[in-house]
C-alpha cells in the first residue's frame, strides 16, 4: 500500500518549492518544504505509473521549483531528467551516499546556490 501525504491543494504562494526525490526499494520517496519547514511528503511506487503519478502532482504547483534528486543508477537519473524538464524548474543530483532520508535532500534543496 502506498501513502500519498503530499498536500491535497498544492500552494498558490510564489515562494519556491524544494523538493527530494529518492528510489528507495520499489518506491519513490518524496519530500517537500517551503518557507523552511516541511509541508508534504509522500512516496508512489518506483516505475512508470509511479512517475506518471509524481510528475503529474508537481505539475500542479504553479511556483518555481527546487529538486533535489538522489542519484543511484540509471533509473534516478531518468526520473531527475523527468522532474526537471519544465520551465522554473532547478533539479540537483545528489549522491544517494550522502543521504540518509528524502527529506535530506528537500534540505539540500533549500541550501543549494
Amino acid at each position: 500500500m502506498y501513502t500519498n501525504q503530499l498536500a491535497e491543494e498544492p500552494p498558490t504562494h510564489t515562494d519556491t518549492i524544494c523538493i527530494g526525490v529518492a528510489l528507495v526499494g520499489e518506491d519513490i520517496q518524496v519530500a517537500a518544504r517551503a518557507t523552511g519547514r516541511e509541508i508534504a511528503h509522500g512516496r508512489f511506487p518506483a516505475g512508470p505509473l509511479g512517475t506518471a503519478a509524481l510528475l503529474s502532482y508537481l505539475t500542479d504547483w504553479q511556483t518555481p521549483m527546487r529538486l533535489a534528486v538522489a542519484t543511484a543508477g540509471a533509473a534516478a537519473l531518468g526520473l531527475a531528467l523527468a522532474v526537471g524538464v519544465p520551465r522554473g524548474r532547478e533539479v540537483f543530483l545528489v549522491s544517494a551516499q550522502n543521504i540518509s532520508a528524502v527529506s535530506d535532500l528537500a534540505r539540500y534543496a533549500e541550501r543549494a546556490i
